[in-house]
């Protein structure tokens, strides 16, 4: 997290602005505080992921390993009501529903310091998204499984009145289950619509706020149209992954939010078997009717679809069954081998068994004792322990030899010889030694110079380094960022201007490019309803929504003042009063 030194907020690491004052954050110090705190049972040990309202983090119990997944609320939203009612509402509609293939939710609470978190159900796994490679098709066999449970899920939301608005692969999970392996868990109903007995929403999204992932977005959900947002919607995104998984594209794909969301909202998808013929005629239609704009034109329920896609398989002779679980699934290995206290399987070929590990020290005869005091003074020998030397023994009856001492004659000239040896030694040893003095001192002298240049070098690489990080920070910030504005009602009239005489106009929806952290003033207009105005910091690609209120009829039809009749009847003596004349 990065926090502003002006106005103390705290933003993701990706916020390079803060979006109040314009403070640069780019060169804060980034920190994780979380990381090793004890939540509840569990302490921090890494984080997981992020999104726009929150981070997740794994737990892990310290005394019986077990490991769970904390959520914690962004803490520049701790005190907004209606974010923080949206983050628990998580928790509160996975409680209602209670389906297998939907993640659970364990815990909610705050902390001392008022960071909001609730406590989910560690999953080892992988999202669908890992399965979808671009231009790849997933067989039936493998996608037709996952999609009847994500139906299954989600019917089960739909008849407790619980919308997830934001169906995507990454929000499906497979883990194996019960030695099968691609088991759904459906997961992020953070944007979930929650409605009571009645079909009235508890949640407190505004009618015009556009609210998902772009890509997987219904058209209702697209326009703002929040009140139209129902379980048809959810069949809409899932028939976007249908469509994504069996041709390994997206059926709308768009370089912003504008062009995909003008492709929900207008274009008819391309037909899937254009891209992938092997797809069966019969499940291409189950997809396209899902992909329908109006949404009485798409099945009505999740059970509806869920019967046509097992009726299509029952047809082909495609198995519903999961498949079973191999050592070498991805989702049977831990999420870090680095995490587990355990040393792991011992090296092939050693046994823990008793009594083994003293035999093979004894069969061994190059084996040294283990006692230092018992070892000779050999490699590894600590200073000091005295050396045992072998020596063949003596017998008491073996004679001993003396060596006689040598002739008395011969004396002076073995002095001589000695003394010539030693001046000769002696002045060898000094030039040796005066050499070797030399050759060090070289040597050091050459070291210093190599050392004055490496660290030379190191400087250069450093300024280096620091000049490429510095214009690198300035060609991001010199990028442009993409603005897209949607209205409701569609097609208003959009005015965007910002400093240095840029303007963009057009209907909505509308994209183009501005300068990063400009301030954007928008005007919206359109027959029959309140103008609106508003400014927009672009310090990141962002939407801008605008929702338009119906002008009232009386404002428009205001009553004419009457004009007074001027009196041009002369006075009684024939004289006209200029006064009244004039008024």
């Amino acid at each position: 997290m990065r926090t502003c030194p002006d106005c103390h907020n705290n933003y993701d690491d990706d916020v390079l602005h803060c979006p109040e004052d314009g403070r640069g954050l780019g060169d804060l110090p980034s920190t994780d505080e979380l990381i090793g705190r004890t939540i509840g049972s569990y302490t921090v040990v890494k984080q997981l992921g992020k999104g726009g309202m929150g981070s997740v983090y794994m737990g892990e119990h310290p005394v019986i390993g077990s490991r769970v997944a904390i959520k914690f609320l962004h803490p520049q939203y701790a005190h907004d009501d209606k974010i923080v009612d949206r983050f628990f509402n998580e928790a509160r509609a996975v409680n209602v529903i209670g389906h297998d293939n939907i993640l659970k939710i364990l815990d909610l609470d705050i902390t001392d310091d008022h960071r909001h978190y609730f406590v989910m159900e560690f999953l080892h796994g992988r999202p669908l998204q890992s399965l979808i490679q671009p231009g790849v098709a997933l067989p039936l066999e493998v996608a037709g499984p996952i999609i009847l449970q994500v139906s299954e899920a989600l019917h089960a939301a739909h008849r407790k009145g619980i919308v997830h608005r934001d169906l995507k692969p990454d929000n499906v999970y497979l883990i194996t289950h019960k030695g099968k392996k691609n088991f759904v868990k459906v997961v992020d109903f953070g944007i979930a619509r929650v409605t009571d007995d009645a079909g009235v929403s508890t949640g407190k999204t505004q009618t015009g706020m556009v609210m998902g992932t772009p890509a997987y977005m219904s058209p209702e959900q697209g326009s703002g149209m929040t009140s139209k947002i129902d379980g048809r919607s959810d069949i809409y995104s899932l028939g976007v992954m249908m469509y994504q998984l069996a041709t390994g594209k997206l059926p709308f794909p768009g370089s912003n939010f504008g062009e995909v969301l003008m492709g929900h909202l207008q274009l008819a998808p391309p037909l899937p078997r254009s891209s992938n013929p092997e797809i069966p005629g019969e499940y291409e239609a189950i997809i396209l009717k899902c992909l329908r704009k109006p949404q009485e034109d798409r099945y009505q329920s999740m059970k509806d679809l869920h019967n046509a896609v097992e009726a299509c398989m029952d047809q082909l002779g495609i198995s519903k069954d999961l498949p079973a679980a191999d050592e070498t699934d991805l989702e049977l290995a831990p999420v870090d081998a680095r995490l587990h206290s355990s040393p792991g399987p011992r090296t092939p070929g050693r046994s823990t068994q008793p009594g083994q590990q003293a035999r093979q020290r004894q069969s061994n005869p190059n084996a040294r004792p283990s006692d230092p005091k018992l070892r000779g003074n050999a490699r590894g020998s600590p200073p000091g322990a005295m050396t045992r030397v072998s020596r063949p023994p003596r017998h008491p009856s073996q004679p001993q030899f003396i060596t006689p001492p040598p002739a008395k004659s011969k004396a002076p000239l073995v002095v001589g010889l000695v003394a010539v040896l030693l001046l000769a030694l002696g002045g060898v040893a000094y030039y040796a030694v005066k050499s070797s003095s030399d050759r060090a001192a070289q040597l050091a002298t050459q070291k210093n110079e190599r050392d004055a240049k490496t660290l030379a070098a190191k400087k250069i690489a450093n300024a280096a380094a620091a000049a490429a990080d510095k214009e690198r920070k300035e060609e991001i910030d010199a990028q442009p960022v993409s603005l897209s504005v949607v209205s409701e009602p569609p097609q208003a009239d959009v005015t965007a201007t910002w400093k240095e005489g840029g303007e963009k106009k057009g209907p909505a929806p509308l994209s183009f490019e501005v300068p990063k952290n400009a301030k954007v003033h928008f005007e919206f207009s359109k027959n029959g309803y309140t103008g609106y105005a508003m400014d927009v910091i672009a310090d990141q690609s962002q939407n801008v929504h605008a929702a338009l209120k119906a002008a009232s009829v009386a404002s428009e039809e205001r009553p004419k003042k009457k004009k007074k009749k001027v009196n041009d009847t002369p006075a009684k003596d024939g004289l006209i009063d200029l006064d009244d004349a004039l008024k």
